[in-house]
């Protein structure tokens, strides 16, 4: 055979064709004796050359496209990768393939016999294009951090298993002194605030039409919406029923929106919001329609379980009521604990020093395309109304650091921090489940009723953001400042098997450790020695009105450990009694007689250890030995483990904090890290 002219474009198909030819001819171009069954080689197999071809290759999505192999020199195997992504889709000879998502895809056919493999690339072979008439509006409802045709699937529904995520973007990016919220465009860092919203190309638009966005009903007013025009994002939504968009522009291709939320959560909205995108034609007959659901992320409030990375203390000097002991013992235990100490200067802020009641701290959580999830810190001001409570704002504030201001101009104590914590995780509650103090009840030895609760629009706050709520309420309004850190505390309990417990405070325990005492011989120990209080364990347990009003002291704190109980699925196994006693300090409200020993300082370490500051109580004193402190430590040294042990410090607050009727608690303030665990699957 002679071939006097190859065309460039068939010349390697005829040389394949050939040398199969010869093979099938047992031969090869020297047949000098070599060839057959007995000479020195065997057939030559050459790989295979890859062709194919589609139809169609310009489509909508959704629609099939068939592929069909038409590669030469007998190959025995097909690897088909429809985009380009690496990954083998098919490895049928002629299959076909649906494409879900618009884009220009190239298609990589690999096809292989005996001889080995070859591959094809066709460069942006194949076009889909959104169906012609078909509002998309797509979000990261998967909440991986970006938004693919794997969040299509019940875009229009929130639950544990789909719907995206936003955020309440109260930092401050830009450093102007106001909530980024408020910025009517967005840039820079605060692009990262806004959660992405595509919505996809509308093929063959009608002219005259129009695509229109509605917002639900409670979103209205509480969210804001930007397009990004080029790198540049511009407001497109802050109020009303809906909002539109260019519809030649959406014809033209894909827009890019972000939205993020401009208010709080609330009893008439739970920070969830639907939109939805139609588009009509020039009689304003909807042609197509597509929504997807959102919810705003809530504040996630810390426990006492979390990490701390930071601790606050306000310094209000060294005079009578300053606290250098409380200073140089935090100094000392951050120090040991890897956290940072960070102090408010008292003196800028009159020497207010309750610092834990100003505020609460918490994180949001976010999704992220560069991590599991995005967390940004968050301090929540209360209802309070004093000097330090502007700390945060001025020190904490800032990018990535939200300040979530105070929402209730009601001052009464109980809308205070000290009122408000969380109780750690339950199998029901797995962000744990928020608790206030308060109630309807008489105050303590009289028949005079006292009504006190936490401001209403705050305990909506927390129920409309859900994760922690409901919350639950138990009895604090028979004390002076009637806050539940005064008598309930929940700290790590390594040694259990729920991993934490409950202290509490106990007239009785306190009583206890009295009386034994006395029996062993030391009723003249001296109690709150050096103090102006200075006295005896004699002196106290003759005293019968104070053993009165602490009787009934007890029965208020046994009501609270049952709704406690009640509200969390707790047993009588997960509290720790500690020995408190409480006095009348005017109006027959209560406060803590010795230093309120629950009311301590918590701080569970990245090295394992679980510090613990606790108020010395000053107790009875045999031989050098605090007798409340040897019951303490004698309970608490039980809950912990080697790899997690209890380093604890009694620490004088005595003039600093006690006799102001506050505790270490009170005056402390903490940044913490969150589990590794996202809230919105729960």
């Amino acid at each position: 055979m002679r071939i006097s002219r190859i065309r460039g474009g068939h010349a390697y198909a005829i040389i394949a064709f050939l040398a199969i030819v010869l093979v099938a001819c047992g031969g090869s171009e020297d047949d000098g004796g070599g060839g057959g069954s007995g000479g020195g080689g065997g057939p030559v197999v050459l790989p295979p050359a890859p062709d194919f071809n589609a139809s169609p290759t310009n489509t909508d999505t959704n629609t099939a496209v068939q592929f069909t192999d038409n590669s030469v020199g007998a190959p025995t195997s097909w690897q088909w990768d429809f985009n380009n992504d690496s990954v083998i889709d098919s490895t049928a000879q002629h299959p076909s393939h649906t494409y879900t998502t618009p884009g220009v895809y190239t298609v990589v056919l690999i096809v292989g016999n005996a001889g080995g493999t070859n591959s094809l690339a066709r460069v942006g072979y194949i076009t889909v294009l959104a169906p012609a008439g078909s509002a998309d509006l797509d979000a990261d409802t998967n909440r991986d951090g970006s938004i693919t045709a794997a969040d299509d699937s019940n875009e229009d529904n929130w639950g544990a298993a789909q719907g995206a995520v936003f955020y309440f973007n109260q930092d401050d990016d830009d450093n102007n002194n106001s909530e980024d919220y408020n910025d009517t465009a967005s840039s820079g860092a605060d692009n990262l605030d806004l959660a992405r919203l595509i919505a996809r190309q509308f093929i063959n638009p009608p002219a005259g039409g129009s695509a229109t966005v509605t917002v639900s009903t409670a979103a209205q007013g509480r969210i804001r919406v930007f397009r990004n025009n080029g790198g540049s994002w511009t407001q497109v939504y802050s109020a009303g029923a809906s909002f539109s968009l260019p519809l030649p522009d959406l014809g033209a291709g894909d827009i890019e929106l972000g939205i993020e939320a401009r208010d709080r959560m609330s009893a008439s909205w739970d920070g969830k919001v639907t939109l939805t995108l139609d588009v009509k034609n020039s009689a304003a007959t909807t042609l197509s329609s597509d929504a997807v659901a959102l919810r705003c992320a809530p504040p996630l409030f810390s426990t006492n379980l979390w990490t701390a990375t930071e601790y606050h203390l306000v310094n209000v000097g060294n005079g009578t009521y300053g606290n250098p002991a409380l200073r140089t013992a935090m100094q000392g235990i951050c120090t040991a604990a890897g956290i940072t100490y960070r102090e408010c200067p008292g003196g800028s802020y009159s020497n207010d020093r309750w610092l834990q009641d100003s505020s609460e701290f918490a994180v949001v959580q976010l999704p992220s395309a560069s991590g599991p999830r995005r967390v940004i810190d968050h301090v929540f001001q209360m209802a309070r109304w004093r000097p330090c409570d502007d700390w945060c704002e001025d020190v904490l504030w800032g990018p990535d650091f939200d300040f979530f201001r105070r929402f209730s101009t009601n001052q009464a104590s109980v809308n205070y921090g000290g009122n408000f914590e969380i109780v750690p995780p339950t199998a029901s509650k797995p962000w744990g489940r928020t608790m206030v103090g308060g109630g309807n009840g008489v105050l303590i030895g009289t028949s005079s009723s006292v009504n006190r609760h936490m401001t209403a629009v705050y305990r909506e706050f927390f129920d409309a953001a859900a994760i922690q709520g409901n919350h639950f309420e138990i009895t604090s309004e028979w004390l002076a400042v009637g806050h539940v850190d005064e008598f309930t505390m929940f700290i790590p309990a390594p040694n259990t098997a729920r991993g934490w417990v409950c202290l509490i405070a106990s007239p009785d325990r306190a009583y206890q450790v009295l009386q034994a005492t006395q029996t062993a011989g030391s009723g003249n120990a001296t109690v709150f020695a050096g103090r102006a209080s200075q006295t005896t364990v004699n002196a106290i347990l003759s005293n019968t009105a104070l053993a009165t009003l602490n009787n009934e002291v007890q029965t208020r704190i046994d009501f609270a450990r049952t709704q406690i109980k009640n509200a969390t699925g707790l047993t009588d196994a997960d509290f720790i009694e500690l020995p408190t006693l409480f006095e009348d300090v005017g109006g027959n409200e209560m406060a803590a007689y010795n230093p309120g020993v629950v009311n301590l300082i918590c701080l569970p370490a990245s090295n394992g250890t679980i510090y613990l500051a606790i108020p010395d109580p000053e107790g009875p004193d045999i031989s050098g030995v605090d007798q409340w402190r040897l019951d303490i430590q004698n309970q608490l040294n039980a809950l912990d483990t080697a790899g997690n042990p209890f380093n604890i410090t009694f620490v004088d607050v005595f003039a600093s904090y006690h006799e102001l009727l506050g505790e270490a608690h009170c005056g402390s303030n903490f940044v913490r890290t969150p589990p590794a665990d996202d809230w919105w699957d729960k």
